[in-house]
């Protein structure tokens, strides 16, 4: 039994080392480990992260473009006096809300954009150190537990096989995240964010066709006509009651104007929010939720705690 026993570890050893020389010698490597089947799981995934990357960029530029009109807004304060009675506009109080949560919703994409060039490098790396580096340690490692004596404390065999295990886990850990993370996109969050950036599109128009140069006209219109009448005493009281009429109706256009732009920030405010759960679950929430996963699995499969 026992020349029986050397010769099943010496074929152990020749395994082992063939894998090694395998790693090693770079032709050999790309032959067994960068075959067609790798290399189109890794550029599905870099797939997968740019398409990812691209909506939050685009995410990312329309934060700024609506952070960019509404600074328009708060630079401006209208104020009409039809009449003897004064009318403060202040637009920039009426969007302010909607601004503070454009400025979170900036910050929060700026955090999805990094996780997302964080997965890329990721998907770029992990070939070699999993390759290269954990899979020629776990070959080492079990090349020595064969034939380290068993009187050793050190558990070479089981430490080969547990490095063994994190190489292939780490090898596709990335682009199976990937992967299931577009398909709860594609599954659950994409109809959400098409919706938004179509919302967004018309408030972007509702907003930029209600900015402060039409406020302006209207208002030096008011300002205007309330100065116009010229004459003698009983003229320009005749005069200033007409006025104070056609102001007054031109004041509630203001004033209505203003509703739509109440309506538009309130729009904005939701549409923002549909598009933070969007981005920090496909970018942040699911990626390390599948990390996790994976990990657990790894540990189940070892039967470790």
């Amino acid at each position: 039994m026992e020349p029986f026993g050397h010769q099943q570890k010496m074929m152990r050893s020749a395994i082992v080392l063939l894998f090694i020389a395998l790693t090693l010698i770079p032709p050999a490597r790309q032959l067994l480990f960068e075959r067609h089947l790798f290399s189109y799981v890794d550029a599905q995934a870099t797939e997968y992260v740019d398409a990812g990357l691209v909506r939050a960029g685009a995410a990312f530029a329309t934060a700024r473009t609506f952070n960019a009109i509404i600074s328009v807004f708060e630079e401006s304060e209208l104020q009409l006096e039809p009449g003897g009675l004064g009318v403060s506009l202040a637009l920039g109080e009426v969007l302010d809300p909607a601004n503070d949560l454009i400025e979170r919703f900036s910050w929060i994409m700026l955090a999805s954009l990094t996780s997302l060039g964080v997965q890329k490098v990721l998907i770029e790396i992990t070939p070699f150190v999993s390759v290269q580096v954990i899979l020629l340690l776990a070959l080492l490692a079990l090349l020595a537990g064969l034939w380290l004596p068993d009187t050793n404390r050190f558990d070479f065999s089981r430490l080969g096989r547990i490095l063994l295990l994190c190489a292939i886990l780490l090898r596709f850990a990335v682009p199976v995240m990937a992967f299931l993370n577009h398909q709860v996109y594609v599954a659950f969050l994409a109809e959400r964010e098409t919706r938004s950036i179509e919302a967004l599109g018309q408030t972007r128009a509702t907003l930029e066709a209600q900015q402060l140069d039409g406020f302006a006209e209207d208002a030096d219109a008011v300002r205007q006509e309330a100065d116009a009448a010229n004459g003698g005493w009983w003229d320009r009281t005749k005069s200033r009651v007409a006025e104070t009429v056609g102001q007054g109706k031109k004041v509630l256009d203001l004033q209505s104007r203003l509703e739509v732009i109440k309506a538009a920030a309130m729009q904005l405010i939701d549409r923002i929010v549909d598009l933070i759960v969007v981005f920090v679950l496909s970018t942040i929430a699911l990626p390390l939720l599948f990390l996790w996963g994976l990990f657990k699995l790894g540990k189940l499969l070892l039967g470790t705690r």
